[in-house]
């Protein structure tokens, strides 16, 4: 006799890289999935005795549960991963979020200024320039962001990392200046056709700017993950930066790092790779295809692979897309140590021990080698995002109350104090 399941269910699907909520409601044969947006779609349901099995197809979900102790549980595969799954009767009750005590909140016992300056395309930038008490001249720090469509204070999960290394290097004395990326936020321009390059271009941009200022002196660059690759880019190419910080970053080309690393998040909330040598073979195809000699090339190369590889035809245009972008093909080929091999300046490299994204045990050695000169620490226990973790998957951010871990503050400041 096939259970009743009527009615609402509710869980988590935990990627590694994202908690998504589920909403069910099995009526008959069907099933209803609440997504994000808000739409409701039914689905058609297979049923074998205390099994159920449905598809989403668009988002690439594909579900098989087991009755179980009066709990739905079993398989979500997602994305070639098959992910733990569990769901109970109910509806889901509104989340609460993690109270982020290192919130910042005026007044500030420094001045804060709106600032704008032209970006590397003759567009402007918006930023956000902080400066302590006093005429100056006042040694000046820039904050680049992490890859992604983010604002000035890389806004992510509720944190505001940025914001707080500005509160933090202003009371210690410096002026810091932290903007929205092209295309995000205030600025003006394009995000999606701009590359690391471009990014970097900015950064000299607002280095620039902060140099006609009478009340501002020499300037040092902070980064993190990919700003600290363009950090570092910027530096190699002015003499006159005064130091540079890079947090979390890369040292070698992902796909030398395929087969060890693909699959970090994914495996330590439980998740099971299936087909992996064909997975990482794709992804590997994929980026070869990044670096075609002209996006043309790229874009039709990733085509073919895509249509080989029996890719989902209602996505295959998107992903084809992804591979041919600019700032997939600039960093295909980009050179991970490049800046942090040509730095004259004092340099000061931090890694994450519980980093899933760029792992030290990957990354630290490439980055060690790259400049004898610079200080390289690994901070244990702590997540790309700096924050504490557990696991350091990405679907932690938002559970985690700290924005940046103290150590990891202490570190950066003592030695740029020490300077």
């Amino acid at each position: 006799m096939t259970p009743d399941i009527s009615g609402d269910w509710h869980g988590v699907l935990d990627t590694g890289q994202a908690k998504v909520k589920l909403g069910l409601r099995f009526e008959g044969d069907t099933v209803c999935m609440n997504r994000r947006s808000g739409a409701v779609d039914p689905l058609p349901l297979r049923r074998d005795g205390d099994s159920f099995a449905f598809e989403l197809l668009p988002v690439d979900l594909a579900f098989e549960l087991r009755l179980a102790g009066g709990r739905l549980e079993g398989t979500c595969f997602h994305n070639t991963v098959d992910f733990p799954v569990r769901v109970v009767r109910g509806v889901a009750p509104p989340t609460l979020h993690a109270i982020r005590p290192q919130t910042l909140a005026p007044p500030f016992p420094y001045e804060v200024e709106a600032v704008a300056f032209t970006g590397a395309d003759g567009l402007s930038r918006s930023g956000t320039l902080t400066r302590p008490p006093g005429p100056g001249p006042h040694r000046a720090i820039v904050l680049s962001s992490w890859f992604g469509e983010v604002d000035r204070d890389q806004t992510v999960a509720g944190h505001r990392p940025m914001a707080l290394w500005a509160d933090r290097l202003t009371r210690l004395g410096f002026a810091t200046l932290r903007y929205d990326k092209r295309g995000v936020g205030q600025s003006e321009g394009r995000f999606h056709t701009a590359s690391t390059g471009d990014f970097a271009a900015d950064l000299a941009a607002a280095v620039a700017f902060l140099r006609i200022r009478s009340d501002l002196g020499a300037v040092g660059l902070l980064g993190h993950s990919e700003g600290g690759h363009i950090s570092a880019d910027v530096a190699a190419a002015d003499p006159t930066i005064a130091f540079c910080v890079m947090m979390t970053p890369t040292g070698v080309p992902d796909e030398e790092v395929l087969e060890a690393e693909m699959f970090n998040a994914a495996r330590v909330v439980g998740g099971v790779p299936r087909d992996f040598d064909r997975t990482v073979g794709f992804v590997r195809a994929l980026t070869q295809a990044s670096k075609a000699l002209t996006a043309e090339e790229s874009l039709a190369q990733a085509r073919e692979i895509l249509r080989a590889a029996a890719y989902p035809p209602e996505r295959l245009e998107v992903r084809a897309v992804i591979a041919a972008a600019p700032w997939q093909r600039y960093w295909a080929t980009h050179d991970h140590t490049a800046g942090l091999r040509r730095l004259t300046c004092p340099a000061l490299v931090v890694m994450a021990g519980k980093d899933l994204q760029t792992p030290p045990r990957a990354h630290a050695a490439a980055l060690t080698a790259a400049n004898a000169a610079a200080t390289v620490v690994t901070l244990p226990g702590l997540n790309h995002l700096l924050q504490p973790a557990t696991t350091g998957a990405p679907s932690e951010y938002r559970e985690i109350a700290t924005s940046l871990d103290p150590t990891v503050i202490k570190l950066v400041c003592d030695w740029i104090a020490a300077l």
